[in-house]
């Protein structure tokens, strides 16, 4: 498995590394290759001699701004490593940026079969997130190569210089042909399919695969009763748009709590907006453990997530099925294919503070719809989200497919 990081970074490192383990425990032997950003998933990784060293790219000067393009040091490594475990595949997930395509070069000098993990909208967006100025970018207008609409709207981190190299990035990585260099792509959603086929990926080669639920966590029990609070869960990004939950919780009583657990960039200025909103129904929980975090689960009335953005999947809407919850979400990307409107959440238009306030309140002062809808979606995890799912359909779409 082949991904910038080998630790708990974000969502795509976490489902690596859930990913490699089933793999595992399938009877396979997994290796990794990665920077050497620590601490790893594995402390002391037998073959970490080989990971390329880790560059904060917002701190990269001009004699850095090569290894954006093209890591030489990480296709020189990854060759060497090759030689050493002579693996029967590869799966490459993110490498923008850090690992660069400079890896594909390495794989393909040893004809191993490669399977590309598309688990974003990066490489059809400079800027990564489909979104601009908290608006959803519907217009797709840089899909086919052209990104001149991410320098003039400043889409990466509303910032020129930003903007120039990841559309100088994106073009380079573009004319990689990174798609014909691999022989099948598994994306997480259909969503995230069309798009790919929309920028002109071979529909033939992609396989859509979903995210799973670990076998071990599948025997959380439900639980359908909750102290009187919702709870977002995740990353505290802008694109998150938890902004636009803040602002919805000044529409209800304040009785209706509400439970923020996670990090992010965006912290400081959420607790800002709060405290300006003069809201006392609201708490920061920052990150929580595992065992913390499931209480917050089991605890809850329902979980929100009101991005604005394109989620390619959303896993925490099926972590929230999992223990029997209800999910209020935006109606975009590949929210719509998990969460069903009416059956086990409510599906709002993004950035409709109204109607996410509106939402709320439904299921706040509705407990019998709240039941309802939470044993429909834990029995939605159970029939299309786990691990025999997922290796059931990778089976038989990419392994079958290599053959």
């Amino acid at each position: 498995h082949i991904n910038n990081f080998f630790t708990k970074y974000g969502g795509a490192e976490n489902s690596v590394w859930k990913i490699s383990n089933l793999f595992k425990n399938k009877g396979n032997k997994i290796y990794y290759f990665t920077t050497d950003k620590q601490p790893y998933f594995i402390a002391d990784y037998e073959y970490s001699k080989y990971f390329p060293q880790y560059k904060d790219k917002r701190k990269s000067g001009i004699k850095d701004i090569i290894n954006i393009f093209y890591n030489f040091e990480a296709k020189n490594n990854l060759e060497n490593y090759l030689k050493e475990i002579q693996p029967d595949l590869i799966i490459t997930h993110n490498i923008l940026f850090h690992l660069t395509p400079a890896v594909f070069d390495a794989c393909k000098k040893f004809n191993i079969p490669i399977i590309m993990y598309i688990q974003d909208p990066r490489l059809f967006c400079p800027g990564g997130l489909l979104a601009f100025s908290d608006k959803y970018c519907y217009e797709e207008p840089c899909i086919k190569g052209n990104p001149i609409f991410c320098i003039k709207n400043k889409c990466k981190l509303s910032s020129l210089k930003a903007s120039i190299v990841a559309s100088l990035n994106f073009i380079f990585v573009r004319n990689q042909n990174l798609f014909n260099k691999c022989d099948a792509i598994i994306c997480l959603s259909g969503v995230l399919k069309n798009l790919a086929v929309r920028a002109g990926v071979p529909s033939e080669k992609i396989k859509v695969i979903n995210h799973f639920i670990e076998e071990e966590k599948l025997l959380i029990k439900p639980v359908y009763n909750n102290k009187n609070y919702f709870l977002y869960a995740g990353r505290l990004d802008r694109e998150k748009g938890v902004h636009f939950l803040i602002e919805a919780m000044k529409n209800v009583s304040s009785d209706i709590q509400l439970h923020i657990a996670g990090d992010g960039d965006e912290k400081e200025n959420l607790v800002r907006q709060k405290e300006c909103l003069n809201l006392n129904n609201i708490k920061f929980l920052g990150y929580l453990n595992r065992q913390a975090l499931e209480e917050e689960y089991k605890n809850c009335i329902a979980t929100v997530l009101p991005c604005n953005w394109f989620e390619a999947f959303g896993l925490t809407n099926i972590e929230s099925f999992l223990y029997g919850k209800p999910v209020i979400a935006s109606n975009i990307a590949a929210i719509p294919e998990i969460v069903d409107d009416g059956i086990n959440g409510i599906l709002v238009p993004p950035a409709n503070i109204n109607a996410l306030s509106a939402a709320i309140e439904k299921l706040y002062y509705n407990s019998d719809l709240v039941i309802k809808m939470g044993r429909n979606g834990r029995n939605k995890v159970e029939n299309l989200y786990t691990a025999n799912v997922y290796w059931d359909k990778f089976s038989k779409e990419i392994l079958s497919f290599l053959k």
